[in-house]
């Protein structure tokens, strides 16, 4: 692995300071993410007229604040949507119930209001539910006005063309799993291994080294009890893996050749809050026999300018 920089984060970004004209020279884009921030940031400033805050803040509502007491309905309502989301198939509503803990009727209630909402969907001829596609048209509004997109994609565009691979952007769910938002390219049959909104658990492949080298810490048998569970093509050692995470936190990214996905090799990078929060995994993959050793580097020179970008812009984004 050829690093960039020298030991420590403040290095690491000064040498993605310094590599960020490479992904502008590669990118042939009509309109510029610098462009694209400014209009971000008109649309911030449109989107929550001061006179809307102060008359939520007179009303108690501050927001980010502790919750005082939580609502049993909703709550009882978001746990009936996570188990119809956790099953492998559709359920009637005494499955629900049971594993609900909720009595069957509130349970029955629960689920036609959702359908009735379009959240759920009744299947006639089985009785049973299943979550409603409409969830996606709710998920993309979320995506369309956090302004990732319109920052992410012009940059995993040009990595892409430029580079002969396919380009991922996941969102770091908490230190065991990470969220597909989006990908770019045709380098491989992505639906093999992984799918758009489906958690995917780590640490595995390039991204879960990023995960442990950057994202919240846990202790080393917290991670070695993670890493036992998640199934690699040719899993390295423990030791080998916790040898990778440092090598990660030196160089500022993370190779994969192979050992995740047969002769796929992945190379994934940190996008970090203006605190030193992971908030995403920037990966890119392509066939190993198309990445010698010259077009490993300069695939993660761009890749590290991308993060930069993503991370400079991330005070502007609303990731939830």
């Amino acid at each position: 692995m050829i690093c960039i920089g020298t030991t420590g984060r403040v290095h690491y970004y000064a040498a993605l300071d310094a590599s960020i004209r490479l992904i502008r020279r590669e990118m042939d884009q009509p309109h510029s993410a610098a462009s694209t921030l400014g209009s971000l940031r008109a649309k911030g400033s449109e989107t929550e007229p001061t006179g809307a805050i102060r008359e939520r803040v007179g009303a108690g509502d501050l927001g980010g604040g502790q919750l005082r007491k939580p609502v049993g309905a909703v709550v009882a309502a978001a746990t009936v949507l996570r188990i119809l989301h956790g099953s492998e198939r559709p359920l009637n509503a005494s499955e629900v119930a049971r594993a609900a803990g909720l009595h069957r009727g509130t349970t029955y209630n629960i689920l036609r209001t959702l359908q009735a909402e379009g959240f759920v969907g009744f299947d006639e001829a089985t009785r049973s539910y299943s979550v409603s596609l409409h969830i996606l048209e709710l998920a993309y509004g979320v995506l369309r006005r956090s302004g990732l997109m319109d920052l992410a994609r012009p940059l995993m565009h040009a990595i892409s063309d430029a580079h002969g691979v396919s380009v991922y952007l996941s969102k770091v769910l908490g230190p065991s799993s990470l969220l597909l938002l989006d990908w770019v390219g045709v380098a491989f049959r992505t639906d093999l291994y992984v799918t758009v909104g489906r958690p995917s658990p780590v640490p595995a492949g390039a991204s879960g080294v990023i995960m442990a080298a950057f994202g919240s810490s846990s202790s080393e048998p917290e991670l070695e009890a993670l890493f036992s569970k998640v199934a690699w093509y040719q899993k390295p050692s423990f030791a080998d893996f916790l040898a990778r995470v440092r090598e990660a936190k030196k160089c500022g990214f993370a190779v994969d050749r192979g050992a995740m996905f047969q002769g796929i090799t992945l190379v994934s990078v940190p996008v970090l809050s203006p605190s030193w929060e992971l908030l995403l995994i920037l990966t890119a993959a392509g066939h190993s026999h198309d990445l010698d050793a010259e077009a490993l580097d300069a695939l993660s020179r761009a890749m590290q300018s991308a993060a930069a970008r993503l991370s400079e812009s991330a005070r502007l984004l609303r990731l939830g």
